[in-house]
Formats: structure tokens, C-alpha cells, sequence
């Protein structure tokens, strides 16, 4: 959900659900926006979200604006003392899209929704805040099945805390080893994709998170079933020493922390 007055660059993780992939040529770009719902009408913002601002992100995609747009609820951590309780995550291909992403849309509103539904999206900041905005890009993938990215209802979201420094190295260890292995895992249940997020924009170090990891599962009790670390690097990485990556990776980045998010609505 946007407001026209604070969204920034119209442009996180991590998160129908949306795909959280780079697939073709130009890069796949997340903007997260994360919202705190006014505890006395979240109800009714959600609704607003579902019923009104739906309607604008489809006719996004219709006109290519964007790739696709999914709401989520936080439902780990909870509690009133969270910056934010829900996050809407847009996907859009392509860094010149970031721009605006809104095309000609704000000129033609009212025209689309009604003045009835107009006016309930004009009343965003009366049902919430928009708390952050953060634009992630996608660097890496894989699901167990094509169709397992738009049924995945939960999303667990790691943040890590990568120095620049250390980039490079611990993006090559999430693709070149710890990737293979939950494709390995995910033929025994458990999480139906993994994805690998780098934050772009605001850049530093500053923050909790730089990088994010994204498990998507399909169903609750999957959470609970991701299977066998160890057995899955035996296989795969045989001649590596196991103990000598594992270290290698706790020293290239920090897990600050975790949440869990709940498929609420998308136009997927």
C-alpha cells in the first residue's frame, strides 16, 4: 500500500506470495515497505489493502509496470512494542522501473477505483503507518517445483549483516553451497523455494540486515521439516571439509534476527 506523499522512489526481503527471483536478462527488484496498522482499525486497513489497493497493483501488471505485488502479515515477532505488523513487497524487473513504477496510475485513480473506493485509498494514513521502505535486488533462486513460488503461504526471512568487505565471499558460499543443498533437502519436504536477497537501496552498512535469505514453505507444519544439513552436505560436497565452511560462513555474516510472514493477498 502507497501513500503519494512518502513513497519513495515508488520502488526489503522477502516474502499468492511473491517470487523473490531474478529470471531474465535485467534484475529483479523487491520493494518492502513495511506498515504498522492502527491497532483499532487493522481490519479495516487490511481490507482496504485486499479490496482497494489491489485493484491499482493489478492494473500495474497489466500495464507492466511491475511483476507482481503480495501482502504479508507478520505473525513472528508479535506484539504491540513491533516498528511494523504487516509488509507489502513489490517486485519489479529492471533498475529503470524502480523510477516510477506508477506509470500514469495516480492521474487516472479515481477514474479506475470509483470516488467510493478512491476515497477509502486516499484514507491509508488513517488506518496506518508506512514505518520503512527498503529495495532489495535478487541474486539467486530455486524452488522444488515452478508452481511452488505462488503457493508458499509462509515466508521465513533471515536478515544477515555481511561487511562490504566480505561480499563477495559470503555470496559465493550461499550459491555454490548452501543453495544445492536445500534443493537437495527440499526433495524430502520441507521448504518448496530458497531465495538470496542483497539490500541495494538504502546501501551501507548501517541497519540490521544488508542480506537476506528467504525460505518460503507451503504449509505450517513444513516450517518444522527442513530436513538434514549434514546429510545433504555429505553428498553433495564429499572431498570439502564441512567444519572449514561452516566456520567460513559464521565469519562472513551475522543472523540478526528472523521473522515470519503470512500470505495475506497478492496478484499472483
Amino acid at each position: 500500500m502507497k501513500t503519494f506523499k512518502n513513497f519513495l522512489l515508488t520502488a526489503l526481503m522477502m516474502l499468492g506470495s511473491v517470487a523473490l527471483k531474478a529470471q531474465s536478462t535485467e534484475p529483479m527488484y523487491f520493494v518492502v515497505e513495511t506498515m504498522k496498522s492502527n491497532p483499532e482499525k487493522t481490519a479495516e486497513y487490511v481490507k482496504m489493502e485486499t479490496d482497494v489497493w489491489k485493484k491499482i497493483h493489478m492494473e500495474r501488471v497489466k500495464r507492466g509496470l511491475i511483476s507482481s505485488w503480495t501482502l504479508y502479515q507478520v505473525v513472528s515477532p508479535s506484539g504491540t512494542a513491533n516498528d511494523y505488523d504487516y509488509i507489502t513487497v513489490t517486485a519489479i524487473q529492471g533498475f529503470n522501473k524502480l523510477e516510477n513504477s506508477y506509470g500514469t496510475l495516480f492521474d487516472e485513480i479515481e477514474k479506475i477505483l470509483g470516488k467510493a473506493d478512491y476515497d477509502k485509498a486516499m484514507s491509508a494514513g488513517n488506518l496506518r503507518d508506512l514505518t520503512s521502505t527498503t529495495i532489495c535486488q535478487g541474486l539467486d533462486f530455486v524452488a522444488s517445483a515452478p508452481n511452488n513460488i505462488n503457493s508458499a503461504k509462509y515466508l521465513v526471512v533471515n536478515y544477515m549483516k555481511v561487511k562490504d568487505a566480505n561480499d563477495a565471499a559470503y555470496e559465493n558460499l550461499e550459491m555454490k553451497y548452501i543453495k544445492p543443498m536445500h534443493a537437495e533437502m527440499m526433495k524430502t519436504g520441507g521448504r518448496s523455494a530458497w531465495g538470496l536477497y542483497k539490500r541495494v537501496m538504502p546501501g551501507g552498512e548501517d541497519g540490521v540486515f544488508n542480506y537476506t535469505t528467504v525460505d518460503f514453505y507451503n504449509t505450517w507444519a513444513d516450517i518444522n521439516k527442513n530436513g538434514d544439513y549434514q546429510k545433504a552436505a555429505t553428498k553433495l560436497f564429499p572431498k570439502e571439509n564441512l567444519s572449514a565452511l561452516s566456520k567460513q560462513l559464521l565469519d562472513v555474516r551475522t543472523l540478526s534476527k528472523n521473522e515470519i510472514w503470512l500470505t495475506i493477498a497478492g496478484t499472483n
